[in-house]
């Protein structure tokens, strides 16, 4: 059913598209009836609505995201789902404006505010001056807090300063990348509370500037890596990348992106040529979820071709070997997958005994992966949590609520890549 559902939500860009569809796309669309398709639109619109209105409040992508919900409704009046959110979308600027201006007052009220209290006020204030400019109490709020707004965006800009500050050619990798990460955090909430200063454009840029040479740093190091087909040090390089990137605003999504697939890919390459086809082949699918290369689904092709040949040819207790250098090194669906298919290929009890051991012995690490994966997800690093939950998914397709989790994650980054 999950991988039905995803089909079909797959379907709701050909839908919206402007651009002619290929045959295949074609084929796709006659091949679901409207209800589908209105439900593809719509479970596509809440994921956009929660990501571009909800958290980011980017009104200018009102039009768009209202059109996921129309379109559904085109297909089938019936929708209630869809009708609801369009009724949301269709209040949402005068309830969010009600709402900001009603928490604005609230903490105006307050004779003595925190940094904090005061970040969350202004940040309210300017999300309501965005929503109607001309509102005669949003602008009489603005002037009231006017002083009140640069000292805050001084301190947090003397904050950012005083963060890299004492940074010189002494001062090691890691307190240099924690510092400036430190410094654009704080110059980034100075430009929440001011959109146009322009002594917080310019901080946030001049860090931006060093954290690029750093980002360039662990890029060099990470192909460095790959040309000596070191890949478990290659991943930790992603992976400290990837939480760079998070805490920045997602500033370097594209370098992530790219590092993620070329790791995966080369990754799966070198395994192929080791005649590790299971393991590879569990590399060129997470190479393929970040970039439908050429490369790689030629890849695909190849191992698919050479894969059930040689497992069968393979004796029992070699294979029982790799499973366990498998899960020794955590690569778990590679594992399952080799259980499958030696289970698939012979009788003996004992021996099917020994492949359930090793299944539990699996099924006991998803546990923690999954908790790892939620929490990922909850904290909006999209990315980690989907390399979490897939292999979550790989092992048991039915785990707790881990395909949800997938589903939505991979969603919410796809719309985030499009905005690249």
């Amino acid at each position: 059913m999950r991988k039905i559902l995803l089909l079909v939500v797959s379907i709701s860009f050909l839908v919206l598209s402007c651009t002619s569809t290929s045959t295949n796309d074609a084929f796709l669309l006659k091949s679901l009836d409207d209800q589908s398709k209105a439900q593809a639109l719509t479970n596509e619109g809440i994921q956009e609505y929660d990501l571009h209105l909800a958290h980011r409040a980017q009104f200018d992508q009102i039009p768009r995201v209202r059109q996921f919900f129309s379109v559904a409704l085109s297909y089938d009046p019936t929708n209630t789902l869809a009708q609801q959110y369009l009724t949301l979308i269709d209040n949402f600027k005068s309830q969010k404006l009600q709402a900001d201006l009603s928490s604005a007052t609230k903490a105006l009220a307050k004779p003595k505010r925190t940094d904090d209290e005061n970040y969350a006020l202004f940040v309210s204030l300017q999300m309501a001056g965005r929503l109607d400019p001309a509102d005669p109490k949003v602008q009489k709020m603005l002037g009231d807090t006017s002083q009140d707004r640069a000292k805050l965006v001084d301190s947090y800009l003397a904050k950012s300063k005083a963060s890299v500050s004492g940074i010189n050619e002494k001062t090691p990798d890691a307190a240099r990348e924690k510092q400036y990460i430190e410094a654009f955090q704080s110059a980034n909430k100075a430009l929440d509370v001011d959109p146009k200063s322009t002594a917080a454009q310019g901080q946030v840029s001049s860090v931006k500037t060093e954290l690029s040479k750093i980002v360039a740093n662990r890029v060099a190091a990470f192909q460095t890596l790959i040309a000596a087909s070191k890949f478990a040090e290659a991943r930790n390089q992603v992976t400290a990348l990837n939480d760079l990137n998070r805490r920045t605003a997602n500033s370097f999504d594209a370098d992530v992106r790219n590092a993620s697939y070329t790791l995966n890919y080369s990754w799966a390459k070198s395994l192929y040529a080791q005649k590790d086809y299971s393991t590879a082949d569990v590399r060129v699918d997470a190479a393929l979820m970040v970039k439908r290369s050429d490369e790689a689904s030629a890849l695909k092709r190849q191992i698919a071709a050479v894969k059930t040949k040689v497992d069968a040819g393979v004796s029992f207790d070699a294979s029982l070997q790799e499973i366990d250098r498998l899960i020794a090194s955590d690569e778990l669906v590679s594992a399952h997958r080799k259980i499958d298919s030696l289970a698939r290929v012979t009788a003996d009890q004992t021996k099917l005994s020994t492949l359930d051991d090793r299944r539990q012995a699996i099924t006991g690490k998803l546990k923690d992966i999954y908790d790892n994966g939620v929490q990922a997800y909850r904290d909006e690093d999209f990315k980690t949590a989907i390399d979490l939950l897939q292999t979550v998914v790989g092992v048991q397709v039915d785990y707790e609520q881990a395909g949800e989790y997938l589903d939505k994650a991979r969603s919410k980054q796809k719309v985030l890549d499009q905005l690249q």
